[in-house]
């Protein structure tokens, strides 16, 4: 993508509205040329930069499983354990609650 500096330079006019009397307003132009924009990234944003980068990198599929998953669910093999499920969520929520609670 390519930016266009061709506004480098030219000073930025807006109008501010101030009211002259009762329901009455005027505008008038605010030269804002003299302010500057600055960021600060900080080190915090670093480092969740750098976990982002890591994150993407990682291998997140195995595919021996997948195919075997794919294969039961084909020929209609494929079993769910509730129980392990139900225990995961409630583990997961309890975990969630608590970390709210942190805040």
């Amino acid at each position: 993508m390519k930016i266009d500096d061709s506004l480098t330079g030219a000073s930025s006019v807006r109008t501010q509205k101030t009211r002259t009397g009762k329901g009455k307003y005027s505008t008038s132009p605010v030269n804002t040329s003299t302010t500057q924009d600055s960021v600060e990234i900080t080190q915090t944003s670093t480092h969740l930069s750098m976990l982002e980068d890591k994150l993407s990198n990682l291998d997140t599929s195995e595919s021996s499983k997948l195919d075997a998953v794919k294969q039961a669910i084909a020929e209609g093999s494929f079993h769910v354990d509730e129980e392990a499920v139900a225990d995961a969520l409630v583990q997961n929520s309890m975990e969630s609650l608590k970390r709210q609670g942190r805040k």
